[in-house]
């Protein structure tokens, strides 16, 4: 069983100088209840490092290099409303005061302070914003996940699964500009780091191995690709993947689609209990096949199930990767054993995917260009939402603010509409016979 961390004030220290950073770091240490989420030097670097690990105190210096705190607050207030800022000064002349306050700040500190001081105001300051959120807020809607997650599946290996995964969340994250996260639940071999030409010091099983999972734990396993996509990659052998329970995963896509736009997941091939607990997650599954007649009857087989779980067409799309009239099996023929249409056809284009592949580098960044690039391109249009799911996301929403308590998150945001909980804890031999026998 995961056990979650217990509710703790996390603070962004802003201060342009180390020393002073290493202080407060110190003085925090006093208190009972705060974790360091994280340090910038100047406020630009906090508007990045807020936006992505939502921290619910900044100390915020107020002379910087770059960008002072001042506007660096004003940025915050409006683009991170739930975080509290506290601005620090050796100046305490009231223009300064009212220039913070006017920017958005919840108090004000004069350099040097107690730790008792600091203390005080941190949880000041968070308890009053606390309660003027819970007065003045909505009620909690059950689904909190904002971002999307996508599953990259297939019945049969070597059909270019973990290639089309890698390039999806390159093509989303340097074109789209969307905040991805790819993680590798291929969790024996996974090749999705070296892919990416990356070398991870930090993977899933490092997760795994802790007894709280939060997102600054989950922040600190992941590596950042050069093409903005952030990898949580597999463990570095494969007798690590034994510590990784579905209950691990579960949690992971929560806390990450709270903070990332997309959430590309590499899949294993089988079907376990970890592969059910994160295609229950998903907002769409790609499931990839070829003209090849193994792989054309495990994808059959395999829709059969999803339908039998009750996954619509609207959440899985076939994906047709090495698409091509040029060989033994038509198009058509595989349609018409599927009983059901490609959704994205991805041609075969070997002189560009094999030099991406050994270069790690994604061909969607390497070579724009070309058709089998523009492909992808598709795909990343069909995973984001329909208008039918805009519509009742919309209609979610508007529901939800006249509700009662919210589901928490871990079980509101993955229990969605597939039965959820009561059927996750079924082994995957029961789910499968279940399906079959109209259990």
């Amino acid at each position: 069983m995961i056990v979650m961390a217990e509710q703790r004030i996390k603070i962004l220290i802003v201060d342009d100088t180390a020393e002073t950073r290493e202080n407060l770091r110190k003085l925090l240490s006093f208190g009972q209840g705060f974790t360091v989420a994280g340090e910038a030097e100047n406020g630009k670097e906090a508007i990045a490092l807020a936006k992505r690990v939502r921290p619910d105190v900044i100390l915020m210096d107020v002379n910087m290099p770059i960008m002072g705190g001042i506007e660096a607050t004003e940025a915050i207030s409006v683009e991170v409303p739930t975080t509290t800022v506290i601005v620090m000064s050796v100046q305490g002349e009231s223009e300064y005061l009212r220039e913070a306050m006017a920017a958005g700040a919840r108090d004000y500190l004069i350099k040097p302070f107690s730790a008792d001081d600091l203390v005080n105001t941190i949880r000041r300051a968070h308890d009053m914003d606390s309660r003027r959120r819970e007065r003045f807020a909505p009620a909690p809607i059950a689904l909190r996940r904002t971002g999307r997650i996508v599953a990259v599946f297939s019945t049969k290996g070597g059909v270019g699964k973990t290639t089309i995964a890698t390039n999806l969340a390159a093509e989303l994250a340097t074109h789209a500009h969307k905040s991805v996260v790819l993680v590798d639940l291929d969790l024996q071999f996974g090749d999705v780091a070296i892919m990416l030409d990356s070398i991870p010091v930090r993977t899933i099983a490092d997760i795994a191995k802790e007894d709280e999972i939060d997102s600054e734990l989950v922040e600190a396993c992941l590596l950042t690709h050069k093409s903005g996509v952030r990898v949580l990659a597999s463990p570095l052998r494969p007798e690590q993947a034994e510590v990784i329970t579905a209950k691990h995963v579960e949690a992971i896509l929560t806390l990450l689609a709270e903070t990332h736009d997309f959430i590309i997941a590499d899949m294993p091939q089988g079907l376990n209990d970890i592969t059910l607990t994160a295609l229950d997650a998903a907002d769409r599954i790609l499931l990839v096949t070829t003209l090849e007649l193994p792989a054309i009857k495990n994808a059959r087989l395999c829709l059969e199930i999803m339908e039998a779980l009750g996954y619509g067409q609207d959440k899985v799309k076939l994906v047709l990767n090495r698409s091509s009239r040029d060989i033994g099996l038509s198009i058509e023929e595989m349609e018409k054993i599927l009983r059901r249409s490609v959704d994205v056809h991805i041609p075969s284009d070997g002189r560009v995917v094999v030099p991406s592949v050994n270069k790690g580098v994604p061909f969607v960044t390497s070579a724009p260009s070309a058709r089998i690039s523009q492909t992808i391109r598709d795909l990343a249009r069909a995973v984001g939402p329909s208008d039918a799911e805009r519509a009742a996301m919309a209609a979610a929403a508007g529901a939800g603010a006249g509700a009662g308590a919210g589901v928490g998150v871990a079980a509101g945001a993955l229990g969605g509409g597939h039965g959820g909980g009561a059927r996750r804890q079924m082994s995957i031999a029961g789910r499968i016979f279940s399906i079959f026998t109209g259990g």
